[in-house]
């Protein structure tokens, strides 16, 4: 990823709020959907009873750009903006900086507190990680 991201995390919000904020959101995922979109596409794209400005668009996608999620380019009158990152490369990235930020705190805290979560996961999923535990430490062993 070459472009830093810049967010913050809240853990006391839901999913991806606790990175973006709603309006944030709604903007992103319209741009995933959509691909390149004008702030009008973007508007086009809100459900019917979301009740959003033109100009609360504009003003957060330019926010958006210069954290680093969307890149905007003019044509003729209008600003087209695209996602930097697709969602996820996004998700990718956030889960990873998430994961630092906390091990910096305690890094085994962090893992006991992981591993107590992917124990209430479905038996393929356990397995999945186990095979890339499995697969991680032989690369470290052959290093």
């Amino acid at each position: 990823m070459s472009k830093q991201l810049k967010f913050h995390f809240n853990p006391f919000k839901e999913g991806i709020n606790q990175v973006l904020g709603l309006l944030e959101k709604d903007i992103m995922e319209a741009l995933w959907n959509c691909g390149e979109s004008s702030v009008r596409d973007i508007l086009k794209a809100f459900p019917v009873n979301k009740n959003i400005s033109y100009s609360a668009v504009i003003t957060v996608t330019n926010r958006l750009v210069n954290k680093g999620f969307l890149k905007r380019k003019k044509v003729r009158k209008s600003y087209f903006y695209t996602p930097i990152y697709d969602k996820e490369q996004f998700f990718e990235f956030v889960s990873k900086k998430v994961m630092e930020g906390a091990s910096e705190l305690s890094p085994h805290s962090v893992m006991a507190h992981f591993m107590d979560y992917m124990a209430q996961m479905n038996l393929d999923t356990l397995e999945y990680f186990s095979k890339l535990i499995e697969s991680k430490r032989q690369n470290k062993s052959q290093k």
